[in-house]
């Protein structure tokens, strides 16, 4: 006779069923803490929301019970370990975070360079993940092997009520970390009150600031309650904004007032420029602008939350595109704009155009110039080539708009040549310029290479348009302001880069990197002017060129020129700088280049942080629309 084989014991079910849920719940704990090693960033104010987050699965694992618990958890889980792999992927290449508004409004810039995006993405990004989804089938499986049906409700319910009391930490923990983040309330600091954390909390003045204080979970539950907010404004913030727009300097003139008066002006906002690849024999063309011109050679682009539109924003408008994690092209592009460099040439009689090499959609530009005033926007449609063009294709249709045009004119051109990827096989590396590169630098790595050929690129088209101009006449009467549009995202091009072992180039200061060219035929010796700035200054410094009258309360930045001007460069993720001294934000720290007062410099500082804010009130209240 066959033995019968023998069924399970009721005990024997009951304590499998009960040892992989504890199992389960080990491993899901032990992964959300391995997560928060790696990707987390620590504080008091991080472990108090940690643990919600480690009693909140607890309570999905033993109330849920087997059947859903895994189910739920996984997205519980993917959204936890999702917001923290893409924040520290979304650093590595801007150096800031994330806020939820940028990242909505990103979502179909985020599709159209999915390319480039991968390239910040890490092998031990898509094993974090992917370990946690696999983690999770393996206990499904668990469940219907070994605990379907096997245990009755009876023997869960009194586990199920029990869960439910995990309720009460959770809202104490909750209670706990706004009585902390209420403390913070009553900290003075007599130097900085833009130091403080609850400033620094209730403001979120700059992502890192932010998380370097509280870390990235605080930083999320932040983001999240500011959806909920009262964002009724009254009439003390239209009273604070007057206030400050009364302080600011009346215009005045200098050496450089009127220089180019009715000369055209063309604009080249230059694609993840460099200086660091600027090349006599490579790139000539740049190089003359450089090094024939007028060069401020300590200006720099930020790199905001906008990107590059945020640097088109400050370009045209001179505001800071503070708009709580928004991208101001999505947020404001019905606002009014008084001052604008479009609108300032437009009154002089001025064609005003701007053209950019992808379709007019990506980052709203075919709403926001209307806005700015430009008579015309040509996206990749309107200049007739495909989405994404090289720069040199963009320049065989753009320079017969200029030669063939009678009005005096302002142009706008956002390149794209020097976008990412940096492969060898993508737009604007040509083989041609690949070779040249490689016969001079042997040893360059790929990356670089093509970051070089790109450039070459955009040098190429601009001297087209050069030889074009000068057929008929026009180059003489037009003036070329080129600056560089954000600092390379993916390249290493910091001091210590293998980038300068590589060439032979020698690295300088990280703040002198993408400069502004002012280049005209008539500057008949080089000027090199040692001004901190940003595209914050361009529309002041540009009206003082062209000689044009513009009411100072209507924008936040300088010219540059102005002998009363000490300079001004800010950035989201470390260093703040001026023509006396840098200071580190996240330390709190001064290094002066120049004998300086450190509580006058920290006054400066306080004037920055207030300046931010309100720009940020003027963009929310539309304020200009009220006068």
């Amino acid at each position: 006779m066959t033995k019968r084989k023998r069924k399970p014991t009721k005990l024997f079910k009951i304590l499998r069923y009960f040892t992989i849920e504890i199992a389960y719940t080990l491993a899901v704990v032990l992964y959300f803490v391995l997560v928060r090693d790696n990707y987390g960033i620590g504080s008091a104010y991080d472990s108090q929301l940690f643990g919600i987050i480690i009693l909140g699965a607890l309570l999905i694992i033993w109330f849920v019970g087997a059947m859903l618990n895994r189910y739920f958890i996984l997205v519980y889980g993917l959204i936890y370990i999702l917001y923290l792999v893409t924040q520290n992927i979304y650093y590595r290449a801007l150096k800031m975070f994330y806020r939820f508004n940028t990242a909505l409004d990103l979502v179909s810039e985020a599709v159209g360079v999915r390319d480039s995006i991968f390239e910040f993405v890490e092998t031990r990004d898509v094993i974090i993940v992917a370990g946690f989804i696999v983690l999770n089938i393996l206990f499904i499986l668990c469940y219907f092997l070994w605990q379907r049906k096997s245990v009755k409700l009876v023997w869960r319910l009194p586990l199920k009520l029990a869960a439910l009391l995990l309720i009460i930490p959770i809202l104490q923990r909750h209670r706990t970390y706004l009585n902390m983040i209420d403390e913070t309330r009553y900290q003075e600091d007599a130097w900085m009150m833009n130091k403080t954390d609850y400033y620094i909390y209730d403001k979120i003045p700059n992502t890192n600031q932010f998380v370097e204080k509280f870390g990235l979970l605080p930083f999320a539950y932040r983001d999240v309650t500011s959806f909920f907010e009262n964002t009724v404004l009254a009439a003390d913030e239209y009273a604070e904004i007057d206030a400050y727009l009364q302080t600011r300097p009346e215009i005045s003139t200098n050496d450089f007032t009127g220089m180019f008066a009715g000369k055209n002006i063309f604009m080249i906002q230059a694609e993840s420029y460099n200086r660091a690849i600027l090349d006599e024999e490579l790139t000539p063309t740049l190089y003359k602008m450089y090094s024939q011109g007028i060069r401020v050679q300590n200006f720099n682009t930020p790199a905001l939350p906008g990107s590059t539109s945020d640097t088109e924003f400050m370009s045209n408008v001179s505001l800071i595109p503070n708009s709580e994690g928004h991208a101001v092209v999505y947020a404001y592009p019905d606002n009014t704009y008084p001052t604008t460099l479009a609108k300032l040439f437009s009154a002089q009689g001025y064609w005003t155009a701007a053209y950019h090499n992808n379709y007019g959609s990506y980052y709203n530009r075919d709403l926001i110039y209307p806005a700015y005033g430009y008579d015309d926007f040509y996206d990749s449609y309107r200049i007739g080539v495909a989405d994404g063009a090289s720069d040199s294709d963009v320049m065989n249709i753009l320079k017969w708009m200029y030669v063939e045009n009678e009005k005096p004119f302002l142009a706008y051109w956002i390149t794209y040549s020097g976008h990412q990827p940096y492969t060898l096989d993508t737009f604007g590396v040509s083989a041609e310029n690949v070779a040249r590169i490689k016969a001079k630098y042997p040893e360059l790595d790929d990356s670089f290479v093509s970051f070089m050929a790109k450039n070459m690129d955009l040098d190429q088209a601009m001297a087209d348009l050069f030889t074009e101009l000068e057929k008929v006449g026009k180059m003489d009467d037009t003036v070329f302001i080129f600056f560089g549009d954000h600092e390379v995202k993916g390249l290493d091009l910091w001091g210590d880069s293998i980038f300068y072992k590589q060439t032979g180039i020698v690295p300088e200061d990280r703040y002198r990197y993408t400069d502004l060219y002012i280049y005209n035929t008539g500057i008949t010796e080089p000027i090199v002017y040692e001004k901190v700035g940003t595209c914050l200054d361009l529309l002041p410094t540009i009206a003082n060129l062209w000689g044009l009258a513009y009411d100072p309360k209507t924008v936040l930045g300088r010219d540059l020129f102005d002998p009363a001007y000490g300079g001004l460069f800010f950035s989201e993720w470390e260093y703040w700088r001026t023509d006396h001294y840098q200071y580190n934000f996240l330390d709190d720290v001064f290094e002066e280049i120049h004998d300086y007062d450190e509580n006058t410099a920290r006054e400066e500082m306080n004037a920055l942080a207030q300046e931010k804010e309100i720009s940020k009130l003027i963009l929310k209240l539309d304020y200009f629309a009220q006068k």
